[in-house]
């Protein structure tokens, strides 16, 4: 991603503090959206977080984590919703932005038993398992989507961003 869209995922995280994982995660869905996604959930309160269906048709069960430090952790909750996705015929995937201004997202594959809870990843790991073609998608909506509306999350966090994501018809809060 360009350093703009870093300066700006920057000023969102120190205006929205705590909700800026959430702010994040619906950046993310918003980008799906603009990439063409036939059906997007967003799972805000319970569950895994996003699901996703593509314009191939694939359905994909999305745990995003951003972090500052240089790890990400799963938690139980996490593995165990995207294993429950998984028997539903969801491709799961941690979707992951680390802090970094070369970071970009990585979409993980995940497999039984390959990633443990209550262990912590660092980004760069995690693309053992990446998915290019899926962070292909992302990578072209994603920082239009940032530039575009990181400033509304900053002032209206969540609630401004769930009110851009109900303007799309394949778009669904759960």
């Amino acid at each position: 991603m360009r350093l703009e869209v870093h300066r700006r995922l920057a000023e969102l995280r120190a205006a929205v503090g705590m909700d800026y994982g959430k702010c994040v995660q619906k950046l993310l869905g918003l980008a799906f959206l603009e990439a063409g996604a036939l059906r997007l959930t967003d799972r805000s309160i319970q569950g895994i977080d996003l699901e996703v269906t593509l314009a191939d048709r694939r359905r994909l069960a999305l745990e995003v984590k951003t972090t500052e430090a240089e790890a990400i952790r799963l938690g139980d909750k996490d593995l165990e919703g995207l294993e429950a996705r998984r028997a539903e015929g969801f491709q799961p995937f941690l979707a992951a932005l680390g802090p970094n201004r070369l970071d970009d997202w990585i979409f993980a594959r995940v497999h039984p038993g390959e990633l443990r809870a209550k262990e912590s990843y660092a980004p760069l790991l995690l693309r053992a398992w990446r998915d290019r073609e899926l962070e292909a998608v992302v990578a072209s909506t994603f920082p239009a989507v940032v530039l575009a509306h990181a400033a509304a999350a900053a002032v209206g966090r969540q609630s401004a961003l769930n009110a851009l994501l109900e303007r799309y018809p394949a778009y669904a809060r759960a």
